[in-house]
């Protein structure tokens, strides 16, 4: 594997750019694509599976900061990192479960 293609794979990026730039920056994009989506009460479906989408994308983005964190300058960067990201995963998921339940809601009665 050429070095070029080294930054793209998070288990040889470092822990700022892994929680930073693979998971904070856009999660949070995603959040917000997601609350436009049902604050404006449009297409039910796509933000079901925008909501799919979310949950794999969060379980990938725990387990690339659980890999980079021993790499990180400090040990407890790479702790405080895995304990937000947890903390952010646990969120995401209640929060899909509870969105989720509506939307199909939604979708069933239709």
């Amino acid at each position: 594997m050429s070095a070029s293609h080294a930054g793209f794979l998070p288990e040889r990026s470092p822990l700022w750019k892994v929680f930073w730039l693979y998971g904070v920056i856009p999660s949070n994009l995603l959040w917000l694509l997601v609350a436009w989506l049902v604050d404006h009460g449009q297409l039910p479906g796509a933000t079901l599976g925008l909501l799919v989408f979310l949950l794999g994308y969060t379980a990938w983005i725990v387990m690339a900061v659980w890999r980079a964190a021993p790499k990180a300058t400090e040990p407890r960067y790479g702790m405080i990192a895995r304990a937000l990201t947890v903390a952010w995963a646990i969120n995401t998921v209640l929060m899909v479960l509870f969105l989720g339940a509506s939307l199909v809601r939604t979708l069933l009665s239709s």
